[in-house]
């Protein structure tokens, strides 16, 4: 067997398989979009409607690397929307080529039935080429795991000398049950290392095989799913990271992957993705402009600028009982223009708040979320450099700092 390849991402597949089509880039589906009338944000079908996903939970075990069997419930979702029917039933044939593409569910608010519909998490790539598959008469199974310890996948620890022999099942949409609190969760499995192992061991399990080959019995699947099932996972960011890690492990069991700014090479004070962010900035296509780059980059020096001023004067502006002179306070224009939480005493509290503050950017620049069809007035790229540009033209000699603060 070859080793993995890890290429590069934005939606580029992981191959172990070489029957599936040309890699799927965002120019078809910006195609799909000018033929369908669509957003990049809707299933490629045209039904957002979510009434065809199923919600469903398996037995994952609780340490994939220790002798333990306790194991806890994990939840998963699944729709059979791109394999091919005949009177409502699924009639997936030898004869037709067949794939199983799953969403991989990492940090943040509870998954829910929308994951395999419109939502952030795998909408545009995995749910695009999946109509795409099933035009080209492929069958395509669509699923969605829930990374442990989130949702309604967190296992609990009991008070006895049985601990893990139960877990904490939720409701569908996530809620907690209000019979158990934050001190009977244990932590000591969570980790990306028992998160790759999850994603395997769904792959292989009787659930996952049962729906992806429901006209087989489960030994025959079993069988089925090594020679022909092609399991392809999704994710971006932090579970990008899972998804090619589980494919650079487990190439056996995983096909391919897309992983989607999948920051596999973590760096300390990262300040070059915001190099990218300034690339949108100048980025005509989205209503950027040389000069709205401009303006934010003298902006956050002029701030740079205060915040040096700020280190010398703390240094040299001290009276001889060690107090400073308080009528020399720059902070206060920077706090007061941006409306600063907790004002000037925070920025002069410490001179990392000074670097979080400017480091995290002026304001938000929705660079991953950029909808160029939104209508609110600073919800875009294209709108927030209009503004800036007509408060620069309005008022000339306001500083680059007082323009991003307005």
């Amino acid at each position: 067997m070859n080793p993995p390849t890890l290429l590069p991402i934005v939606g580029l597949l992981l191959f172990g398989a070489d029957a599936l089509p040309e890699p799927f880039h965002l120019s078809d589906l910006q195609r799909m979009k000018r033929e369908h009338k669509l957003t990049l944000t809707q299933q490629a079908d045209a039904s957002a409607a979510d009434d065809d996903v199923e919600t469903l939970f398996f037995d994952q075990r609780l340490d994939h690397f220790g002798e333990t069997d306790a194991t806890f419930r994990q939840r998963y979702f699944y729709t059979s929307r791109y394999v091919h029917k005949n009177e409502n039933e699924v009639t997936t044939q030898p004869s037709r080529s067949t794939a199983a593409f799953l969403c991989v569910g990492g940090e943040g608010p509870s998954l829910d039935t929308s994951v395999l519909t419109n939502s952030v998490h795998c909408t545009g790539d995995m749910i695009g080429l999946a109509d795409r598959l099933f035009n080209e008469n492929w069958d395509v199974h669509l699923y969605a795991i829930e990374h442990r310890y989130y949702g309604a996948s967190v296992p609990i620890i009991k008070s006895d000398a049985q601990p893990f022999t139960e877990h904490l099942r939720r409701g569908d949409d996530g809620s907690a049950d209000d019979n158990h609190d934050e001190n009977q969760f244990d932590y000591t499995y969570l980790s990306s290392r028992q998160a790759v192992k999850d994603i395997v061991e769904f792959v292989k399990s009787n659930e996952a095989l049962t729906h992806s080959e429901q006209q087989m019995d489960v030994e025959d699947a079993a069988a089925s799913n090594t020679n022909n099932n092609t399991w392809i996972l999704f994710g971006g960011s932090y579970p990008g990271m899972l998804s090619a890690w589980a494919r650079l492990l487990h190439p056996e069991t995983i096909h391919g992957a897309v992983a989607n700014s999948a920051p596999v090479q973590p760096q300390l004070d990262f300040y070059q993705y915001y190099d990218h962010v300034a690339l949108d900035l100048v980025d005509e296509r989205v209503g950027g402009s040389e000069e709205c780059k401009r303006i934010f980059v003298e902006a956050h020096e002029q701030v740079v600028a205060v915040f040096d001023e700020v280190s010398v004067q703390s240094d040299n502006e001290k009276d001889p009982d060690g107090s400073s002179d308080e009528s020399i306070d720059p902070l206060e224009e920077v706090a007061t223009l941006f409306n600063v939480c907790g004002g000037a005493d925070m920025l002069r509290a410490s001179r990392r708040n000074m670097e979080a503050f400017v480091g995290d950017g002026l304001i938000r620049v929705p660079s991953q979320s950029n909808d160029p069809s939104c209508e609110g007035h600073l919800c875009n790229i294209k709108g927030i450099c209009n503004t800036i540009i007509e408060e620069h033209m309005s008022n000339p000699n306001h500083s680059s700092m007082e323009i991003l603060a307005n």
